[in-house]
């Protein structure tokens, strides 16, 4: 009887033992997975930044190639304007000008404010290096160009804006700094 007693006992704190040690095996797993948790809605929240920050890069992307393209398709046409300039073709000239603004043989005619700007054309023998270019918030592209005469004499820089008008870029100002 005394070694069932001790055999009993013997079991019992086994099973003691056992049941506490499950119990404590349930809390570090039930701790466990609620760190895991937490970390799994951190890396989402973390994901959800990534993917909003990508988006953002993609749309400046996309606005900045848009402005090059553009960019190369305005340069196409001041190149056009300068040399119907230098050659004093004024027609050519008027099918890349605003409607707003006119040209004679020497100067380009635009207004600003009600108030009359002339600008002279520059003359033979200049050449022309694009120094800048961007969109501005109301939708003016604007360009700046060096002015060289016999490409020794630096003539200061142009300022070409170009407005869009009926699905076309216009000249609608030209001012120098000089």
């Amino acid at each position: 009887m005394k070694k069932s007693l001790v055999l009993i006992m013997f079991i019992l704190s086994t099973l003691v033992i056992v049941a506490c040690s499950n119990e404590t095996t349930s809390n570090t797993n039930q701790t466990e997975i609620e760190r895991l948790e937490a970390e799994i809605t951190q890396l989402k929240n973390i994901n959800e930044e990534l993917e909003a920050s990508l988006f953002k890069e993609k749309q400046i992307n996309d606005t900045n190639t848009k402005i090059y393209e553009l960019r190369n398709t305005i340069d196409l046409q001041v190149r056009e304007i300068f040399r119907a300039v230098i050659k004093g073709d004024t027609e050519k000239i008027k099918q890349y000008i605003s409607e707003k603004a006119t040209v004679d043989e020497e100067t380009y005619i635009y207004k600003v404010d009600n108030e009359t700007i002339t600008t002279p054309f520059p003359v033979e023998g200049s050449t022309f290096r694009q120094r800048s270019f961007d969109i501005t918030k109301d939708g003016r592209f604007i360009t700046d160009y060096e002015v060289w005469i016999n490409d020794e004499t630096y003539a200061g820089v142009l300022e070409l804006s170009f407005t869009e008008e009926n699905n076309q870029w216009k000249l609608s100002s030209m001012q120098g700094d000089r």
